[in-house]
């Protein structure tokens, strides 16, 4: 076994890892090694697109006012008062002071496409204002990840990719070396001070069934937040260090239903109607539609949850859809970034089109897009049982009749009955935002140990650091969202680190 030498050694070269190693570097002057098991940095901070900013100096110099006392008192409401408050006012205040460092070492033309703008995924009350990209899918976490690996390699941080933590060597109770697999053998990596950046455990599966077992039985859609290098690998290594591995915070962020065509985007008012119903795979409807927007997106999913492979299908009509298009033309696409943007629907016949192209394909979209001349073809290509899908549906149409949904309590002024064929289905799946839980963190991000102290040479941050949000019967309810988290929690820990290791 090889031998390697450091003063603070990071466990995982994802966003929160890079910045907590380029920070810790610049504030000690001291060699800083990061360990990332894949041969890619960045992780989840590459798909990264939006962040919340408060107390910066970028926001003084605009005149925006600063929220950040009512939006921490706002969260702290929000996740029932369960949170450390020094915890979460240190992480509000990072995400400037980490916008201000970053923007001392981006380059120029990169710092001069952020703007003034809300919050991407905010809600209309908060309004709250912060340096945002103009561009929401051109996100800034990527320009951010390229920006940490050129000003670690400045500072002589060394990165090891292709190396997957293993174990630890503990001494006088506190971690002093890393033991590493990698393409040519186990390497040892000597520190006084580790920081772990490990991120998500959602493809650790006997994780995930001890946290939400009917998940693994989900149709889910594939996307950044299953990277197949989010295995959980720092847990064994956190449980022998003696960290607090807070199990009650361990938690999925679920989402749905979504297609799985991407050329839906054109679409998507279709998925967001008022006038659809949506049933599972029994042929039964579930809920008042539509869950989004009236409920939390990132919420919805839990709903999904419950239903057999956590599927539904969008039932349509030709009466329904050429409503959805009349209605959709009234949209208008904010010049504001927004993921959530509805853009109007094209004309009835060309979705018609769309419906008869999709029914063509085979493969993972099979029967995901399918329109029939009856309730009972559609229900038969679907795989659902014809009766009961006829049944759901005479059923809804009798309650828009009588103008009252007494089963799932839709509003009236969105009851249209299903009565125009052809008729159409809609796959949705499951989706998910990421697993979060890990190990409890002090307001510097330390690593609490059981007893309520904490081990004064282990750090953690990002999606592994528990102590920005609570689980309540398994949603998540957080006071930051995850990447404003992992930039200031991998700020502030580079920065207690750095000073301590000087």
């Amino acid at each position: 076994m090889t031998e390697k030498t450091c003063d603070v050694l990071v466990l995982g070269g994802g966003g929160s890892g890079l910045v907590a190693a380029a920070r810790a570097a610049e504030v000690s002057g001291k060699k800083v090694i990061v360990l990332e098991k894949t041969r890619t940095l960045g992780g989840g901070m590459l798909f990264a697109s939006t962040m919340r900013t408060f107390r910066s100096r970028w926001q003084e110099e605009r005149n925006i006012p600063d929220q950040s006392n009512d939006f921490i008192r706002n969260m702290m409401d929000l996740t029932l008062w369960r949170l450390d408050p020094k915890l979460v006012r240190n992480a509000i205040f990072a995400t400037g002071q980490f916008f201000d460092w970053y923007s001392e070492h981006e380059q120029p033309d990169i710092l001069a496409q952020y703007s003034p703008r809300p919050y991407v995924f905010d809600i209309p009350t908060h309004g709250q204002i912060g340096p945002q990209l103009d561009t929401f899918h051109n996100g800034s976490g990527r320009r951010i990840v390229d920006c940490m690996i050129r000003y670690c390699r400045e500072l002589g941080v060394e990165f090891l990719t292709e190396h997957r933590a293993l174990d630890c060597e503990l001494r006088d109770g506190r971690i002093s070396a890393v033991i590493a697999e990698t393409p040519d053998g186990q390497v040892k990596i000597n520190c006084h001070i580790c920081i772990i950046s490990s991120g998500s455990w959602i493809r650790n599966e006997e994780v995930v069934k001890k946290v939400c077992p009917a998940y693994l039985e989900a149709d889910v859609l594939s996307n950044a937040h299953q990277n197949p290098a989010y295995t959980g690998d720092a847990i064994p290594i956190a449980e022998k260090a003696h960290a607090f591995v807070d199990w009650d915070s361990f938690c999925l962020r679920l989402m749905g239903p979504i297609t799985s065509f991407k050329e839906t985007s054109n679409f998507d008012a279709l998925t967001h109607t008022d006038y659809a119903i949506l049933v599972d795979l029994t042929g039964k409807r579930f809920v008042a539609e539509p869950m989004v927007p009236r409920l939390d997106p990132f919420d919805t999913g839990h709903v999904l949850l419950q239903l057999l492979k956590g599927k539904s299908y969008f039932i349509f009509s030709a009466n329904i859809i050429r409503r959805i298009v009349a209605d959709s033309q009234k949209n208008t696409v904010s010049d504001e970034p927004s993921p959530f943007a509805i853009p109007p629907l094209p004309p009835y016949e060309e979705i018609v089109g769309w419906f008869t192209d999709a029914m063509s394909k085979s493969g993972k979209n099979a029967r995901e897009a399918v329109m029939a001349d009856s309730i009972e073809e559609l229900a038969a290509e679907i795989g659902i049982d014809p009766a009961a899908l006829k049944e759901t549906v005479d059923t809804y149409n009798k309650s828009c009749g009588d103008g009252s949904d007494w089963e799932y309590f839709k509003e009236p002024q969105f009851m249209l009955p299903l009565s125009e064929g052809p008729f159409f289905a809609l796959g949705g799946k499951l989706d998910t935002d990421g697993a979060f839980g890990g190990v409890r963190v002090d307001p510097e991000m330390h690593a609490y140990k059981d007893d309520g102290s904490v081990i004064d040479n282990l750090f953690v941050t990002g999606d592994f650091a528990t102590g920005r949000h609570i689980s309540l019967g398994g949603i998540k309810r957080q006071a930051l969202n995850d990447m404003s988290w992992a930039l200031a929690s991998g700020f502030i820990a580079g920065n207690t680190a750095g000073l301590a290791i000087q």
